[in-house]
């Protein structure tokens, strides 16, 4: 093996494994303080792993070709993540904004 085909296979794998665990982790934490790199790091690597239960859970219990499901398990594992994610911030953003306008009105009434 040379140089270049095991830093594609290392990138490769990291990739498979980090992002979708990265936008589960922000799913699960969407606020930047909510966790620092290295907490955030550390369960991306483990929330990354989710697709590959779900794929060995399709395997065992509805016969399903792991080589058949592994791409799109692991897009739908990215895309829940971010849609889930995606939702939390707007949530919070509007959230963020009533509190303001509320504030900002009871400063008024005093």
């Amino acid at each position: 093996m040379d140089l270049v085909s095991i830093l594609t296979g290392t990138t490769l794998i990291i990739l498979v494994i980090f992002t979708p665990g990265f936008l589960l982790s922000l799913a699960l934490f969407p606020k930047k303080d909510d966790l620092d790199a290295v907490e955030r790091a550390g369960l991306s690597v483990f929330l990354g792993l989710t697709p590959q239960f779900l794929m060995y859970a399709a395997d065992k219990n509805l016969s399903l070709k792991i080589s058949d499901t592994s791409t799109p398990i692991i897009i739908l594992v990215c895309l829940i993540g971010a849609m889930v994610w995606r939702v939390r911030t707007n949530r919070m953003g509007s959230q963020n904004e009533q509190n303001a306008e509320h504030d900002h009105k009871e400063l008024q009434d005093n």
